[in-house]
């Protein structure tokens, strides 16, 4: 039996949402459903009742559930017993212009995993975070590209989350769930500069000419959402958990925008706690 499947088991069971529990052991939720399919087979028998907004456990997924986070526990005493006392710290990097908030469910999962192992993080650009890697200064680093140089290295997809509009919470806009693009024609907008869609967003602006009126640049989420909560304009952002005090999110109903972040690190050179970040 995979142990990766018996994870994804106890996630759903907790969160009873394919979307949300693939977040939290931090996989795409393809290899999430795949995963939780192929355990069924493995026990022949069906696990998960489904319908459009949650799944439930069934009888035997219910007599599964505690044996499985027994299993788990057993395991991580097993790592625990059988691994070095003394680990080095995880080093990792972060480019500058990620939102530190997308990675921040991905180290509070590992901290509560291994709670005596110390993470540093280097926020630095891709280049710097790129040669320092290279040269075994840190073990891994966050980007929203796969680096052009890749021969020597790995990566993985850790997050990918759609754009959507975010409008103070006394505008128009905030009393729906969803709105098309065609929306934002004519509305001052807050643009965030650093965002690796930039291109694409614009791209699709400009063939079905739409026109906001761009009244600040923001380098970063953040300074984009609090512009938008003072009330100066709308702005296309990440839909990440966390919240943002005068802000409302609202979907767009005919664009599909989504801002990817991968981890990168070396291939053969992967040390005991990076192993344990990449298990997880």
């Amino acid at each position: 039996m995979n142990l990766q499947f018996v994870k994804y088991f106890v996630a759903l069971a907790e969160v009873e949402n394919f979307t949300h529990a693939a977040e939290k052991v931090h996989v795409v939720q393809s290899t999430f459903s795949t995963g939780i399919k192929k355990l069924e087979l493995q026990l022949h028998c069906k696990l998960f009742y489904r319908d459009n907004r949650r799944v439930f456990l069934t009888d035997e997924g219910k007599q599964l559930l505690p044996k499985a986070r027994q299993l788990l526990r057993t395991w991580n005493e097993m790592e625990s017993i059988f691994s070095e006392e003394y680990h080095k710290p995880l080093k990792l990097g972060v480019v500058s212009e990620i939102d530190f908030n997308a990675i921040v469910p991905m180290m509070k999962s590992f901290h509560e995993l291994y709670p005596n192992i110390e993470t540093q993080i280097i926020e630095s650009s891709e280049v710097e975070l790129h040669q320092m890697l290279k040269s075994g200064s840190i073990d891994g680093y966050f980007q929203k590209y796969v680096p052009f140089d890749h021969s020597d290295f790995e990566f993985r997809l850790i997050r990918k989350d759609p754009l959507v509009l975010a409008v103070p919470n006394n505008h128009p806009f905030a009393a729906k769930e969803k709105l098309p693009l065609q929306a934002i024609d004519g509305q001052d907008l807050v643009e965030r500069t650093n965002c690796s869609l930039y291109g694409e967003v614009e791209g699709c602006l400009k063939e079905k000419n739409i026109q906001p009126n761009i009244v600040f640049r923001a380098k970063g989420d953040d300074m984009a959402k609090a512009l938008v909560s003072s009330g100066i304009g709308i702005s296309l952002v990440p839909n990440i958990e966390i919240q943002y005090p005068n802000v409302k999110y609202v979907s767009i109903a005919d664009e599909q925008f989504d801002r990817k972040i991968f981890m990168i690190w070396k291939k053969g050179s992967v040390s005991k706690t990076m192993g344990k970040l990449l298990r997880m």
